[in-house]
C-alpha cells in the first residue's frame, strides 16, 4: 500500500482559504448577474436598485470593501452585456445563477435581495417578477415559496 503524503496545516489552510475565495467569488458574480437581470427588467438601472445590490453583500457575509468593490465590477459587467444584447445579457446571467443550484441558504438570500431590488424604486412590476421567476427556476426553486412575489399582491 502507497505511502500518503501528510499535508501540513498551512496546505490545509492555503486550500480552505482558496475554497472561501472561489466561493465568494461565484457568490458576487452571481449576484451582480440576478441584479442586472432584475434591473434591466423595465430596461432602466436606477440607482435605488444599485443601491440596493450594494447593501446586500451583509446577507451572503460578505462584508469587506474588496467584496464591494468586485460586485461594482462584476455589476457594471452584466449591466454591460444587456446593453450590448438584452437577451445574449439574460442568458449568461442565468447561466452564471444556475452555478448556485443546489446551495439553498445562498439561493434563498439571492432571490430575497432580487426581490428587493425589484422594489427598491418603490414599483415591483410585472417584468421584474417574470425575471425572479426566472431566476427562481434556473436555481430549482418554487417561485411561490421562494418568496418572489410581493406578499401585498398574493394577498
Amino acid at each position: 500500500m502507497p505511502n500518503r503524503t501528510q499535508r501540513s496545516r498551512s496546505d490545509l489552510k492555503r486550500d480552505l482559504d482558496l475554497w472561501h475565495e472561489e466561493e465568494a467569488s461565484l457568490q458576487i458574480e452571481s449576484i451582480a448577474s440576478a441584479c442586472a437581470l432584475i434591473a434591466y427588467a423595465d430596461g432602466i438601472v436606477r440607482p435605488a436598485e444599485h443601491d440596493s445590490m450594494a447593501a446586500s453583500l451583509s446577507r451572503f457575509g460578505l462584508l469587506d470593501e474588496h467584496s464591494r468593490i468586485e460586485l461594482l465590477a462584476e455589476f457594471e459587467h452584466a449591466t454591460a452585456r444587456f446593453e450590448i444584447d438584452p437577451a445574449a445579457g439574460e442568458r449568461a446571467a442565468l447561466s452564471t445563477i444556475a452555478r448556485l443550484q443546489g446551495k439553498a441558504r445562498f439561493a434563498q438570500a439571492l432571490v430575497e435581495t432580487c426581490r428587493l431590488i425589484g422594489e427598491a424604486d418603490g414599483h415591483y412590476i410585472i417584468e421584474e417578477q417574470s425575471a425572479l421567476v426566472k431566476i427562481c427556476r434556473q436555481l430549482g426553486l418554487d417561485p411561490v415559496k421562494a418568496g418572489a412575489f410581493h406578499l401585498a399582491a398574493m394577498v
